[in-house]
């Protein structure tokens, strides 16, 4: 009797709800949403997660339970919409709700503090919120406490690569981070990888053109900006008032290569070949390698932050990259002689994808946590 009695109050209990509205359709976002299903299904016994709108700039498909399964020729045919209707419709859900930001827009970022307004919790892929000039930031920071609101941002860098989630369990635990170093592109780590100076380096940049490492325009990479970027999230992590200009940048391009068109560029290559390859040269020579590296370090009168080419010795663990790989040196008081090490894929839309959803399921599980309370 008691078993039939509880099992009636199982089925009786009314399961939350969290509503997710996806934001970016392109192949991190196709892969975030062919994986939503899964989620679903194991979630199922404790929450319900209901794909409540999908947008791109162009078109919105803006209602609750969607298919998963069949979101893109829904999406085809989907109208126009203006961001009146886009905050209308978000605030119009119940909540629970999160917005999942998977476009590398600046503009739509800034858009966050409307999003939150209208009840969303948020979570990122892309890096340009993390990072908007430091008043902006703290603006963002500021409206989500009142709402008891999220803003997960772990694949801003690493993609699947828990960094971001290593450095605050760390800092909750009471270690002391005094030195983040790293190699944070997957494109200039294959480059850096790959170059043995047996041909010039712009036809290896050609190269992982050609496999798609790149951006369509090269020197997007070679700026070094991306990884600018990237070690600003990391500072801000650990709470640093810094800003992008606080950062010393290096490109791996000649000074003035990033003006005019990428056929400009292409007739100078010369000189980005002529530079990398003395930069080689001189490495060998030295028994070290090159890579294109971030480090933040955290002294106690000071924070110095650089991204540049840099040669290390065999024994550093920079040494031991793979191409297209990640890694992230973390230096505290509790991992001072031997620095703790995380590496693996850094890019790829089935990493991000699933650094998404790990998120996700952090928020999903404090949604649970806060129903049975």
């Amino acid at each position: 009797m008691r078993s039939n009695l509880a099992t009636a109050s199982l089925q009786s209990k009314v399961l939350p709800t969290l509503s997710v509205i996806v934001a970016g359709t392109g192949n991190v976002g196709a892969e975030f949403l062919r994986l939503f299903q899964r989620q679903q299904q194991r979630l199922a016994n404790q929450l319900h997660l209901d794909l409540a709108g999908v947008f791109n700039s162009r078109q919105a498909l803006l209602a609750p339970a969607l298919d998963c399964n069949d979101w893109q020729g829904a999406l085809a045919s989907g109208e126009n919409y203006q961001q009146a209707e886009l905050l209308a419709y978000l605030a119009s859900l119940p909540s629970p709700k999160v917005l999942v930001d998977i476009t590398p827009s600046q503009t739509f970022a800034r858009q966050y503090p409307a999003f939150i307004a209208a009840g969303c919790h948020l979570i990122s892929a892309n890096k340009q919120g993390v990072t908007l000039p430091g008043e902006e930031y703290q603006a963002i920071l500021a409206a989500l406490k009142p709402q008891q609101l999220n803003w997960l941002s772990n694949t801003t860098v690493g993609a699947g690569i828990p960094v971001q989630r290593v450095l605050q369990e760390l800092l909750q635990s009471g270690d002391q981070i005094r030195r983040i170093s790293g190699v944070f592109s997957g494109t200039l780590s294959w480059l850096l990888c790959s170059y043995d100076g047996s041909k010039p380096f712009s036809e290896f940049v050609l190269e992982a053109q050609a496999l798609g490492y790149t951006e369509p325009d090269p020197r997007d990479d070679l700026s070094g900006k991306d990884v600018q970027r990237k070690l600003l999230v990391l500072a801000r992590e650990l709470k640093l008032p810094l800003e992008l200009t606080d950062i010393e940048l290096m490109p791996l391009l000649p000074a003035g290569a990033e003006r005019g068109s990428w056929q400009d560029f292409w007739a100078k290559r010369a000189d980005l070949d002529a530079w990398l390859l003395a930069k080689y040269q001189q490495a060998v020579a030295e028994g070290k390698v090159l890579r294109y590296a971030a480090c933040l370090s955290l002294q106690p009168e000071c924070v110095k932050a650089s991204v540049q080419l840099v040669a290390v010795a065999s024994h550093d663990p920079l040494a031991a990259l793979a191409p297209c790989d990640n890694m992230f040196v973390i230096e505290s008081d509790w991992y001072q002689q031997n620095p703790l090490v995380l590496k693996g894929p850094g890019a790829g839309r089935a990493v991000t994808a699933g650094g998404l959803h790990a998120d996700l399921a952090v928020l999903a599980q404090n949604v649970i946590l806060s129903s049975q309370r």
